[in-house]
């Protein structure tokens, strides 16, 4: 977690985790896991547009522990 230079800022940094936490259907440690994917991936593009190198084929980002839970399928593991 940031360390944040006020009380105000905390509180705005919180609450826009929550919002896409919302939005994602996820929670807030996840939502804000997503926003430092995010900005990683855009200072990775930066630094490789600066070397001028083609960005077309970069990962795609890792979604939620909860969203790769959802998508999860094992009819194996079923009962009757």
């Amino acid at each position: 977690m940031p360390k944040f230079a006020s009380l105000a800022e905390r509180y705005r940094h919180n609450r826009k985790c929550f919002e896409l936490g919302i939005e994602l259907g996820c929670t807030p440690k996840e939502a804000e896991a997503w926003m430092e994917a995010v900005e990683a991936r855009e200072k990775c593009r930066a630094i490789h547009r600066k070397l001028g190198r083609d960005l077309t084929m970069l990962p795609p980002l890792s979604t939620s522990s909860r969203a790769q839970f959802e998508r999860w399928e094992a009819p194996h593991m079923m009962r009757d």
